[in-house]
């Protein structure tokens, strides 16, 4: 009897025991594959604190490692995105495929500024552009017109220069800048870093969806947060190269003069000419001037001077009685002595 409960203790530690054995090996097989996940996702995940213009530009701080098995086909695709980013600066090398804004500055003067401003909208509907900016400042009511406007107007890059020949025809440009700006390298930056972003971001989807702890949870969902907002910030980035790439911007400052100014190559005799009818035209500007300021004064000349000519008169009337005053005493103390004599 004391034999068989002995062998049955002993089997029941031996069940016991294997028990506790497959337990652990489960619980270091369940580790290690939770090991394997996070190692994964670190071999793919965005390094954004990387200096630009090195390997870690386009998204990854390791492109060797592989997920498991289940999961190395999607590593060959994120490494494949890794290495295209340095192939696409060939691009740069080729004209057709270099990004570039191109911009103008314009001067212009117009006696004829109404005609000019409805012909101008024309011109920018003509071209597929819009207006994105317009002040104007001054007005044509008094004797010398004065009206200025400031513009900023879009047009399809394409266009640009159809646009600014259309406009130098309708007014005098009296000056004329073109930049150019090429972006080639930081527009494919930023695609890689988007292509980047985007695969550590399915990385992390996949990586959330085998986690079990909430510490896991809560840090990879905090990564995620992090990895979208640093996705929105370079697409809408180059949104706004696409932008200024197919939309040139032209600054154009429009002056209503009464006399534009000559741009044209001249010799010495045409100079000299130009000169004496500068001088002539100032003059009789400023004598225009003076004139319509004087006419259009005299009420205001005219109150001065009955104003002016009442004090005078009240001064004098006040001068002329103290004098009449001060004679007065004289001639009644000169009578007393001839009395008393």
């Amino acid at each position: 009897m004391k034999t068989k409960i002995k062998k049955t203790v002993c089997i029941l530690c031996a069940i016991v025991f294997v028990a506790l054995a497959l337990c652990s090996c489960g619980a270091k097989i369940s580790k290690g594959a939770r090991a394997a996940d996070m190692a994964a996702y670190e071999d793919v995940r965005f390094d954004n604190a990387a200096p630009q213009g090195g390997a870690a530009d386009y998204g990854y701080s390791k492109a060797q490692s592989v997920f498991d098995a289940e999961t190395a086909e999607e590593n060959a695709d994120t490494k494949q995105a890794f290495t295209a980013g340095e192939g696409d600066y060939s691009a740069i090398a080729d004209a057709s495929s270099r990004k570039m804004i191109r911009d103008a500055s314009l001067d212009i003067e117009t006696e004829k500024y109404d005609d000019f401003i409805a012909s101008l909208n024309k011109a920018i509907t003509q071209a597929g552009g819009f207006v994105q900016f317009a002040s104007e400042s001054g007005d044509n009511y008094n004797y010398t017109s004065s009206r200025y406007q400031q513009m900023e107007i879009r047009v399809p890059a394409e266009k640009l220069d159809a646009f600014i020949g259309s406009v130098s025809s309708l007014a005098t440009v009296t000056s004329k800048q073109i930049s150019v700006k090429e972006i080639t390298g930081e527009y494919i930056n930023t695609q890689s870093r988007i292509k980047a972003l985007e695969t550590e971001y399915e990385a992390l989807l996949k990586i959330l969806e085998k986690a079990s702890k909430v510490e896991d949870l809560i840090s990879i969902q905090e990564r995620l947060t992090n990895v979208n907002a640093e996705l929105e910030k370079n697409k809408t980035a180059l949104k706004t190269y696409d932008e200024q790439i197919a939309y040139s911007t032209v600054t154009m400052s429009v002056s209503e003069v009464e006399r534009v100014t000559k741009t044209q190559n001249k010799t010495f005799g045409q100079e000299l000419k130009s000169r004496l009818s500068d001088n002539l035209y100032n003059i009789s500007q400023g004598a225009r001037s003076f004139a319509i300021w004087f006419i259009s004064s005299l009420p205001y000349i005219l109150i001065f001077a009955v104003t002016a000519a009442a004090v005078a008169v009240a001064v004098f009337k006040i001068r002329k009685h103290r004098k009449t005053k001060a004679k007065k005493p004289s001639k009644q103390s000169g009578s007393e002595d001839e009395t008393h004599n």
